[in-house]
């Protein structure tokens, strides 16, 4: 659900100090959304977050600061950051909310905040959670039912009394939901009846055979209706753990090709936001492109292997091997940048030579970003051909540019540039893969082109994001 245009600026506010991301897990799907008040466009004191620990547990934080404008989200914004020091510090549920709590003592307007914090371990399923205040969370079952855990007794910040650990434990496949309590205290129902509507909500999200996190906070999400209150809601899938892939075949175009749609399609159902899937595909594609091209210069193609795996902190790893010997080389205008390329899309790249071969791996965080925050144009999931068609002047290329189809691109090119009559438009907004191969042609165009020339794609698409790393001259629409 994306935040309206015509945000205030409060609401603004509240976008920027929430988390802009949120970490892609191989054992658990996460999803988090957060609907402003319909009566009160400015921000709240509603939060989340998620903290990835260093056992690879995951800490789910739902809050709620009591009031409305700059001074809640400051409030807000201040005890999430000290709650998630102390959760990385090691501290459980119970006793980060107890620090929690002697840091709000000392900070004006966190009195009677509430919060709640869960702490999931992917592997086995075992479950810690303590709430100050704060509604109980409630777990879905795959068999279709729901029950919200034993309370764990905790009074709101700045109240007396201390803080109990509750345990509990999700099966594979279950659903943790934790939320604000706008959620179960809508004007239009008493909260018995709201708490009874909730556990309704999620138990249909979960009845059908392809539900997750994303389909819950969603269809929960609908039960709200003429809501004086934000609402905050977070929500963890228990799953089966992504395997790793690894595929062996000769070092030839043809074999780069079907691994980059392989790896496409792994990364893909994973679901992480496309500017990281950008960056990925296109660092990937980049270092086949350059095993193909140079590891076997002086003997016939030998093997190329590609292996990806997520580890439990949300960090992928992917590496391209051969068994070649590289030919040193310069690099020109036109060629030699392909591993500039791809270590520019992704966290760390590094390449190891040994007399065996070479490795080159790259590190990047997968993340997907909570719907209030989702804008960006999202890529094709289904596998496309290489394309082109000219229309109404403009010349449109769809799919993959990339070391098999772009001596074709070119030909098509500068056919098409040669009949033109008037300036060409090259729109490269349904292209899936921009590789370097495709970049070496668009620039020897625009070179031929004599500013006759112009580079479109929409934003956020595959091309516009090279195009911006490479700097060709492109307009985005």
């Amino acid at each position: 659900m994306d935040v309206p245009e015509d945000m205030t600026k409060y609401a603004v506010l509240q976008k920027a100090l929430l988390p802009t991301r949120l970490p892609v897990l191989p054992g658990v799907e996460l999803s988090a959304r957060y609907l402003l008040a319909e009566t009160d466009a400015s921000a709240g004191g509603d939060w989340f977050d998620s903290v990835v620990l260093d056992d690879a547990r995951i800490a789910l934080v739902v809050g709620d600061v009591v009031g409305h404008g700059v001074r809640a989200s400051a409030v807000m914004g201040q005890l999430r950051a000290a709650l998630g020091m102390a959760l990385q510090d090691g501290a459980d549920p119970a006793v980060a909310i107890t620090r929690l709590e002697k840091f709000a003592s000392r900070l004006p307007g966190a009195e009677a905040a509430t919060v709640c914090v869960a702490v999931l371990d992917p592997s086995t399923g075992d479950l810690t959670y303590c709430a100050a205040g704060h509604p109980p969370p409630l777990i879905a079952s795959r068999k279709g039912t729901a029950r919200y855990v034993e309370p764990a007794v905790g009074s709101p910040l700045g109240a007396p009394g201390g803080y109990e650990l509750g345990h509990d434990h999700l099966g594979l496949d279950d659903v943790l939901l934790l939320y604000t309590d706008g959620l179960i205290e809508r004007p239009q129902s008493t909260p018995d009846q709201a708490t009874a509507d909730l556990l309704d909500a999620v138990e249909a999200a979960v009845a059908g055979p392809q539900y997750s996190a994303e389909r819950v906070t969603e269809q929960v999400l609908d039960l709200v209706t003429g809501h004086s209150d934000d609402v905050t809601v977070l929500a963890a899938h228990r799953r089966t753990p992504v395997a790793a892939m690894t595929r062996t075949g000769p070092a030839v175009p043809e074999t780069a090709a079907r691994f980059r749609d392989e790896f496409a399609a792994w990364l893909r159902a994973l679901e992480p936001e496309p500017v990281v899937v950008i960056g990925l595909e296109s660092a990937v594609i980049e270092l086949m492109a350059n095993v193909v091209e140079h590891a076997y210069y002086d003997c016939a193609p030998g093997q190329l292997t590609l292996a990806a795996d997520l580890a439990p902190s949300g960090q992928v790893a992917v590496s391209v091997q051969d068994h070649g010997r590289w030919k040193e080389s310069e690099p020109s205008v036109d060629r030699g940048h392909g591993l500039a390329l791809a270590g520019a899309t992704v966290d760390d790249l590094t390449v190891k030579r040994t007399p065996d071969g070479t490795t080159a791996t790259v590190r990047t965080a997968l993340t997907k970003a909570p719907s209030m925050l989702v804008g960006e144009v999202s890529p094709a999931t289904d596998r496309a051909e290489f394309s082109a068609a000219v229309a109404d002047g403009r010349l449109l290329v769809g799919g993959p540019i990339d070391i098999v189809t772009a001596r074709g691109f070119d030909r098509i090119l500068r056919e098409v540039a040669r009949h033109a009559t008037r300036p060409l438009t090259v729109d490269l907004s349904r292209v899936t893969h921009l590789a370097s191969a495709g970049i070496r042609v668009l620039a020897a165009a625009l070179r031929r082109s004599d500013r006759k020339l112009e580079l479109v794609a929409l934003r956020g698409t595959p091309a516009d994001h090279v195009l911006g790393l490479t700097q060709l001259p492109h307009r985005t629409a």
